[in-house]
């Protein structure tokens, strides 16, 4: 496993509104790109000794580019934060089953900040697509993350056997149990 390239398609972004830490977070459908960039200030001071180096604070931001659903709640919610400037809990997750922890955790990146942007481009010739902008206050936060089931699919499926699936659920214990016969 070692010098094994990491694909960017394993990179996922999850949001919530920091307002609503009750709820799970949840990926926007049909992600094509983001970049997740960091970068200080320099700036050069000229001594009577020579040059030193006055180093800024931290600025980090996520580019993010995807194909927009028609009917996407979390890309909805995205666009709403922009226009209300309501901040929001951002993670960025390696979904790569070699870097799985014993724990059922996956390398993570996690930031709060704001959506500065939101595009909606329609080109004639391609599908609708959006393109925005998150700006990370303070310094983003190296981590592991836990992926719900329904968050793992959303992402891939899994393999599923030929035979029928059968779903249990019990309403007062919120219990939900499927298995395949």
């Amino acid at each position: 496993m070692a010098n094994e390239m990491l694909q960017g398609k394993h990179k996922i972004l999850l949001f919530r509104k920091l307002s609503d830490q009750a709820s799970e977070a949840a990926k926007l459908v049909f992600q094509t790109e983001h970049t997740f960039s960091y970068s200080r200030e320099l700036e050069r001071i000229v001594t009577k000794d020579g040059g030193v180096i006055q180093v800024g604070d931290l600025e980090s931001e996520v580019s993010i580019e995807a194909i927009q659903a028609k009917d996407d709640p979390v890309g909805q919610m995205l666009r709403q934060s922009v226009i209300d400037g309501e901040k929001l809990e951002l993670w960025e997750v390696t979904v790569d089953p070699d870097l799985k922890g014993e724990d059922d955790k996956f390398p993570a990146i996690y930031a709060q900040g704001y959506l500065d942007s939101w595009e909606d481009p329609a080109s004639a010739e391609e599908n609708a697509t959006i393109s925005s902008n998150f700006t990370v206050e303070m310094e983003p936060q190296f981590g592991q993350a836990t992926l719900t089931s329904e968050q793992q699919q959303a992402v891939q499926y899994a393999f599923m056997d030929t035979t029928s699936v059968t779903t249990t659920t019990t309403t007062s214990s919120t219990t939900t149990t499927t298995t395949q016969a």
